[in-house]
């Protein structure tokens, strides 16, 4: 292997989900920290792709950009290099496969990143590890006006459509302190919303015994300087009335719930190896609502699942119709190889998948505009992403990439990570408009 030791341009994308992102931005901060320095795509040394794995067309798409980006080696490019759930999940056929990539790592190698890309000694760095808890954190690359906090990593759930465990691992708590320590840092570079991720948030600290997620989020609403904490990725398995009324306590933590249901029958919930119930779905999401007045509700839902009869999504329907979600993502089913539903018998028609995630989807915008109507001209804070004379932002009720915004009229420029008041004045399936007061 050729040493790269006096390459020190880099460019980094990621595909695919917000804990993806998460890693990426801890690569970046690290290379950066180490004598590395940014640059686009065209000028730089060195490129990174954080991969994504979990359905196919993630496995196409990331396929495809690796092989746009290699084009880049015949100009200023010498070093490519692949990382995350793509590279672990197929490690053995991409090495062959893709003579175009220099290097495959993992994201446990973030300790030994920087002498691995100046003097590497092998092209694959896969085997499955932690990125080592040293008390080191480095200053943002920018400041958004919000950042995640990843509080784990890998799953135990074993949900049958789903390869995260064979591609993470098990699941593993990171220690309150660092996050602690992690989130401080962030809020003394004025950033005011942090975001809780993780594969199963619900389920931290259940491998250490060294405290659950309600320690942690009460140690995070003491750092100065936070003044929104979401949480995302909240199993329902595990989640009772009284989690919500511990959380009534934490006027920090927005009335934001994002708990993946896949489903409402139990038959198929059953399949999907899903440790809940429609009955306990109904009873979590009325302990939500009764305990916390403002509680806003956002699941995913998996259409078109092995097995899955007209009745049975019949039953799907009546349960979003009468229990509705305030934000709802819908998902086509994708068989992949690996997974145990894989084996399942009776695969559904991609027409018919397509036809019910479309009659979901009407269902749900119905819903959405109904819902987002409540808000029409009330005053509620809302936390600035775009900032300038024609601000975009969001409120408590939604997470950033995925939820609506506030398109906000103002009579003054306003800062990214600024909250504000907004009096809002026109809602539509999916965003508000407002004026700041």
């Amino acid at each position: 292997m050729n040493k790269s030791n006096n390459l020190s341009t880099i460019y980094l994308e990621t595909l695919g989900c917000s804990k993806n992102q998460v890693d990426s931005d801890r690569i970046e901060r690290f290379l950066l920290a180490q004598g590395f320095r940014s640059a686009p795509l065209e000028e730089a040394e060195i490129i990174l792709l954080n991969t994504c794995g979990f359905i196919q067309a993630a496995v196409e798409e990331s396929i495809e950009r690796i092989l746009e980006l290699a084009d880049h080696k015949d100009h200023q490019a010498k070093l490519l290099i692949m990382m995350g759930c793509l590279t672990q999940r197929y490690q053995d056929v991409l090495e062959t496969e893709l003579p175009e990539v220099d290097l495959f790592i993992g994201t446990g190698y973030l300790e030994e990143l920087a002498e691995i890309i100046r003097r590497p000694d092998r092209r694959v760095y896969l085997d499955r590890r932690d990125a080592p808890e040293t008390g080191k954190h480095f200053p943002l690359v920018s400041a958004p006006s919000y950042s995640y906090l990843k509080i784990a990593e890998g799953c135990d759930n074993f949900c049958s459509y789903c390869i995260i465990p064979q591609l993470r691992g098990p699941f593993r708590s990171r220690r309150i302190q660092s996050l602690v320590q992690e989130a401080e840092e962030v809020a003394s570079q004025g950033i005011k919303e942090i975001i809780l991720i993780a594969q199963d948030t619900a389920r931290f600290g259940y491998d250490t015994g060294e405290g659950d997620l309600l320690d942690l989020l009460r140690a995070l609403h003491e750092v100065e300087g936070v003044e929104w904490i979401r949480i995302q990725y909240l199993y329902p398995d595990t989640l009772d009335r009284s989690f919500f009324e511990q959380l009534a306590k934490l006027p920090k933590v927005v009335p934001y719930f994002d708990i993946p249901i896949q489903h409402a029958s139990n038959t198929v919930l059953k399949r999907m190896n899903r440790h809940t119930s429609k009955e306990h779905l109904i009873e979590v999401m009325t302990s939500a609502r009764e305990v916390l007045a403002e509680a806003v509700l956002r699941t995913s839902i998996i259409v078109g699942f092995p097995g899955e009869t007209e009745a049975e999504f019949s039953e799907l329907m009546d349960f979003v119709r009468e229990h509705p979600f305030d934000r709802l993502g819908t998902f086509i089913y994708s068989d992949e190889e690996e997974s145990a539903s894989y084996q399942l018998p009776n695969k559904i028609a991609q027409d018919v998948k397509q036809e019910r995630l479309e009659r979901l989807m009407r269902l749900q915008e119905d819903i959405s505009q109904d819902r987002l109507s409540r808000l029409v001209e009330q005053t509620i804070p809302v936390i600035i992403d775009v900032g300038g004379k024609q601000p975009v932002g969001r409120t408590r009720y939604d997470a950033p990439e995925v939820d609506g915004v506030v398109d906000i009229t103002t009579d003054r420029p306003l800062k990214k990570g600024q909250i504000v008041p907004v009096r809002i004045t026109q809602s539509s399936e999916h965003d508000l408009e407002g004026v700041v007061v």
